[in-house]
């Protein structure tokens, strides 16, 4: 990974658009009361892996996703943004 930042620092705050979930979570959820967001019950873990990049679910101890860089060294920005 390389350490140059490479994004604007305006791309350091919450951009988003699509949320990963792990899908048990997002079932189990929908049903407790009182309701609680998925953001708050989900126990995720995220990190590199020899391949790319894992998330992991720790509730369920599963595997949500793994994104397979196909052996390609992709620059990422590890700059951190606080808001006061």
């Amino acid at each position: 990974m390389s350490a140059k930042p490479t994004l604007p620092v305006e791309a350091l705050s919450l951009n988003i658009d699509s949320y990963v979930a792990c899908t048990k979570c997002a079932e189990e959820v929908a049903d407790i009361e009182p309701k609680i967001s998925l953001q708050d019950y989900a126990a995720i873990d995220v990190g590199f892996t020899n391949w790319g990049l894992q998330v992991w679910c720790r509730r369920h101890q599963a595997d949500i996703v793994h994104i397979d860089f196909g052996g390609a060294q992709l620059p990422a920005d590890f700059r951190r943004l606080e808001k006061n």
